[in-house]
């Protein structure tokens, strides 16, 4: 696109145009040599790098005390691994002691067995043969006491017949 020709600028040479450094709405440039320097306040720069500094110390400070604290932890914890290792090693030692102890009396057991069952069968017969013992001496008694009843009805009789007899005698 083509720029319109401005005719009033060139024509008129006091008249502020878009390219003029004069112009009314740019502010004129500084002379070096005229211009003096004002010293201000400086920049932030200072407290940046305090700042920065700073957060590098405490950065480094909180990593030195994440270390320390990741190492106590490891000593606290290994000595108590160390501990619940040393422990867990003798409760294994006894199991394997008791478990071979237990095995050899499990072994004496089975070859007691025929013993066992002989002392039971003996106790059986033993309480068999006192019960039947018991039983002949009941059946016994009852067949006495039978035989007792008999025999005094055999007597009473006997002396009702003596009697009889004894009466007809007389």
């Amino acid at each position: 696109m083509a720029r319109p020709i401005n005719t009033t600028s060139q024509d008129n040479p006091s008249s502020p145009t878009e390219h003029d450094p004069s112009s009314a709405s740019s502010k004129p440039l500084p002379d070096p040599a005229t211009s003096q320097v004002h010293h201000r306040r400086p920049g932030t720069s200072g407290t940046l790098a305090a700042l920065q500094t700073t957060r590098r110390q405490a950065s480094e400070k909180f990593r030195q005390a994440d270390r320390a604290e990741r190492t106590y932890r490891a000593t606290k914890w290994s000595a108590a691994a160390r501990a619940n290792r040393a422990e867990a090693g003798d409760h294994f030692r006894q199991s394997r002691q008791h478990f071979t102890l237990g095995c050899r009396l499990l072994v004496e057991a089975v070859r007691g067995w025929p013993y066992v069952l002989r002392e039971r069968r003996e106790a059986r017969r033993v309480k068999a043969e006192e019960a039947k013992r018991k039983k002949v001496l009941e059946m016994k008694k009852r067949l006495d006491e039978k035989l007792g009843e008999a025999k005094d009805e055999d007597r009473e009789g006997k002396k009702d017949v003596e009697g009889e007899k004894g009466a007809k005698t007389v």
